[in-house]
């Protein structure tokens, strides 16, 4: 199952094209370039969908203030453990759309999930985020020795994912079975030329707005640090890495240049691109791209059991 290279060749659904028509219209990539800029992202996660609480089993506990939740299936037997990592810019929360697309992943998946709120820039810097992520990583092996462990993440949270699995390995400690990331933010500099080929078209972010955030993140770290930037990292000996990425997406150029640099490393690596489609467009539940998207990361979690084509 590995080593997949997929491009949708279904023409982008109407529902998207409308969205990022609607996005450009109200300006939202000027507003969340100030927000960032200003650091008026959401600082507080969004409160959990009644469902959630209804269908599945709901632990919540804290680490150094912040709530961890942990959420499994009712009645079913899992083995797997996914620890997801949200997106946000490393400045904002975990918002209604995250949580609608975790609850999907469990439905689809029948995998628990734990869910940090881990913290947070300006607040808080990189050191301070990889230094949570490693409580929460360490209570997970302990909760569940016998699990099959898998990183998720969107955005800031799949770069999150990418180099917190680099400091696993650099440190001889245990790595997650595989690694699903989406949108992925893989080099906070932003410094790929091919980004200015895509910016326009994309109705999201921008490149100052980013930069913006990624100093707020780094502290004293170099931009290079696999940490902060994980394109810069060693991938040999990593686990199996799975990329969703769609063109509209300034982020998309970093993943084109992962993708390539895996290939001429000959290392494990999946990547499914999605023409036209938006930053994060994962986590829009509707779309049909992301069903689609679902649908992959379901063998992809499972193909040990299924031997199923991804593509």
């Amino acid at each position: 199952m590995n080593n997949i290279d997929y491009k949708h060749n279904i023409p982008p659904s109407a529902e998207s094209k409308i969205i990022q028509s609607v996005m450009s219209l109200i300006g939202i990539k000027k507003r969340m370039e100030k927000q960032m800029i200003e650091n008026n992202l959401e600082k507080n996660p969004a409160g959990l969908p009644k469902s959630l609480a209804r269908n599945f089993n709901i632990h919540e506990v804290r680490h150094n203030g912040r709530k961890v939740w942990t959420i499994s299936p009712k009645q079913v037997e899992y083995d797997v453990v996914i620890l997801y990592l949200h997106g946000g810019a490393y400045m904002g929360n975990i918002s209604k759309q995250h949580w609608d697309f975790i609850e999907l992943l469990i439905s689809k998946t029948n995998a628990a999930m734990v869910v940090p709120d881990y913290p947070l820039a300006p607040e808080a810097n990189c050191t301070e985020t990889y230094e949570f992520i490693e409580i929460i990583y360490a209570s997970i092996l302990n909760d569940y020795p016998t699990k099959r462990i898998i990183f998720m993440g969107d955005s800031s949270g799949g770069g999150l994912a990418f180099g917190f699995a680099q400091q696993l390995r650099n440190r001889q400690k245990k790595q997650p079975e595989q690694i699903i990331i989406f949108s992925p933010w893989l080099d906070i500099s932003l410094n790929n030329p091919d980004i200015v080929l895509i910016e326009k078209e994309d109705k999201i972010l921008s490149v100052k707005g980013l930069q913006n955030a990624g100093q707020k993140y780094a502290g004293t770290l170099d931009l290079k640090d696999y940490r902060l930037s994980p394109i810069f990292g060693d991938f040999t000996r990593m686990c199996r890495i799975s990329v969703f990425t769609g063109t509209n997406d300034i982020l998309n150029a970093d993943a084109q240049k992962c993708k390539q640099l895996m290939k001429e490393q000959n290392i494990s690596f999946n990547y499914f691109e999605y023409p036209k489609m938006f930053h994060d467009w994962v986590i829009i539940t509707s779309l049909k791209e992301s069903v689609d998207v679902l649908n992959k990361v379901y063998i992809l979690v499972n193909d040990y059991k299924e031997n199923k084509p991804v593509a």
